[in-house]
This record gives structure tokens, sequence and C-alpha cells, in this order.
């Protein structure tokens, strides 16, 4: 009886949905992480808390998805800056600069990377969000599958396809023993994880899907809910709001849309872009304090702290948010 029991245990492992991980390592009860982003230095980090009046919660940091030793090693000081400045890191990872399609991903030619990344976060030891193929509907990114007049762009960026290498992206990245993986991989239709391991560390990751509310191009066949991979597969859901887009009510159209309205929200990115424009920031986070299930603020200055999105270049809109960071509910604490 007990290696009848044992089996079950073990199939049950097999067929069982990848479950969230820690409830998404939310602030605690009532609260909203603070975040920034703009360079890729410890300074950088102090920096946005002057400019910004709250210290960082989170802070994110562009990567691309390469699985070479100096990139992996490039990572590791971004992680330590983060830690020692007391903040979590955000990961926004894309294959942009490689050549890999959501198809390769999804087929595991990509594995290398993230079976790297898992380890690395496993080894770094701090809660890390990752926010994987951000901005999925936007045509302006080589892996979305239709191109800005509403085109495919092919088989190897198909819909499904893109699905797939999200859910691999979670399964890999969320470890475990190689086997239960590979099962779960093979259900879905994908080939086993490329790696020689037995079992994948379990680091603390968070997985952010981050689409545009209504996609780039705005067509129907565009909209997030085409893309969602599943519950099981996702953590936090979020998107990203700027001063040219003040529609409330599409934001809260997003927010209320029912395959992910239980769900942590996270705005990733969030901002003045252009001209110097307190109304929005006011409005931003008008926004934030009516909609309870927003968790975390992630304010966006570029990665390369471009004038467009710096908030040194927008006086009126830093004063306002110097003041509006103010609020109690919004905490610099990393989780």
């Amino acid at each position: 009886m007990r290696s009848v029991a044992a089996f079950a245990v073990v199939l049950a492992l097999v067929v069982a949905p990848a479950a969230a991980t820690a409830a998404g390592f939310l602030p605690p009860a009532g609260k909203v992480y603070w975040g920034g982003q703009g360079g890729y230095s410890a300074a950088h980090i102090g920096d946005f808390e002057r400019q910004s009046g709250k210290h960082p919660a989170v802070f994110n940091y562009f990567i691309s998805w390469r699985a070479s030793e100096a990139a992996f090693h490039w990572l590791s000081f971004r992680l330590a800056d983060a830690r020692a400045q007391g903040t979590a890191a955000m990961l926004s990872v894309s294959p942009d600069d490689t050549g890999l399609s959501p198809r390769d991903l999804a087929h595991g030619r990509g594995d290398a990377f993230l079976v790297g990344l898992n380890r690395l976060l496993a080894e770094h030891g701090e809660v890390t969000f990752l926010r994987p193929l951000a901005e999925m509907n936007n045509a302006n990114n080589p892996y979305a599958p239709y191109d800005l007049s509403g085109r495919s762009r092919g088989p190897a960026n198909a819909l499904r396809q893109l699905k797939n290498a999200w859910r691999r992206i979670a399964l890999i990245m969320r470890g475990g023993p190689v086997a239960l993986v590979d099962a779960q991989l093979r259900r879905l239709g994908m080939p086993p994880v490329r790696t020689d391991a037995a079992e994948l560390p379990r680091p603390p990751v968070a997985l952010m899907w981050v689409p545009l509310s209504f996609g780039n191009p705005e067509i129907p066949k565009n909209h997030p809910r085409h893309y969602w991979p599943g519950a099981r597969y996702v953590d936090w859901v979020g998107t990203s709001w700027y001063s040219p887009y003040k529609a409330s009510r599409a934001m809260d159209s997003f927010y209320r849309y029912p395959l992910w309205r239980s769900m942590p929200f996270a705005f990733a990115e969030w901002g003045v872009w252009g001209r110097d424009d307190p109304a929005f920031v006011r409005q931003f986070f008008s926004f934030v304090k009516t909609h309870p299930r927003v968790r975390m603020a992630v304010y966006y200055q570029s990665a390369l702290l471009k004038r467009e999105f710096r908030l040194s270049a927008h006086p009126g809109s830093r004063a306002v948010l110097r003041q509006a960071t103010r609020w109690p509910r919004l905490t610099g604490a990393a989780p």
C-alpha cells in the first residue's frame, strides 16, 4: 500500500498545475510597493529615491536573453547592488537582440538562459520579480504576433507559441525535479528542459504578466485576453500607463477583466512621457487609491534615463510625485 500511495503522490505532482509562488511575494496587507527604474548602478537607485521622495522597494533592470558567463556575471552585480540598497530587483527580460522567436523559446532554444537564471536567482536568495516578454501585444516588440498594420508575423511568432513560451518560462524558473517539469511540458506539447540536471533550484521569484491594456495596434485580436497563459503560470498581472494616454476608464476595464480580476495588480511601468504633466501624477495616484488590487507601482525613467522620461526633466511632476509618495500605504520596504 505504501508504494501505491507514493505513486499517487508523484502522479498528482506530475498532473497538477504549477502553483503561484508564495502568493507572489505581496507587500503587507493594505500596502503598495513603490518602485523605479532608470540606470544600472547602486547610485541610480539612490538617485531615484532622492528624485521621487521615497526609497524604492523594487527597482527594474532591462536584461537580454543571453546565457553567456559575462552576461550572468554582469547581472550578478546588478542583483548585488539591489541587495546593498535594500531593494528587490525586477528583471524585464527580452530576447530582442538574440534572434530568438516565441517558437524558439517554446521549443527550448532559450533554455540555457532560463536554467542559468534560475540558478543565479537561487544563489541570490532574495525575492526577485521577473517580467519576461513584456508588452507582448505591442507591435514595436519583435516577439509580438502582429505588426503595426495588424498583419501576422508568421508561425514563429504565433499566439500559441508565445503563450507556450511564457508557460515554459514559468515552469523552469519555479524549478523543482526536472522529471516533473518535463512531464508538465510534455502535457503542453513542448520538449523537455535542455539540462543534464535532475533538479532545478526553487528561487524566490514572482512572475509578472504585463501586456499593454488594449494592444498596439488596438484591434480586437490584439486584446490581452488572447495572450492569457492561465492563472497557474502567473503571480502578478500588470500593465504600463503613461501621461499621453489618460483614459482611466480603459485602464479600469483592463483591471477588472474577468480572467485576472482576482490577481494582484502592478503598474510595472508608469510615468510622465514628453511634456511635464503634474495632473497625470495626481490622476495616477487617484486610480491606485481607488483600486485596492494595485499592489505595486514602478515609475519609469527609461533604461538609459532619456530626457523625455527622466524625473529631473519634469520639475512640476516631480514636485507632485514627492508629495504623493508620502501616502502611508506606499511602502519602500522590499519583500
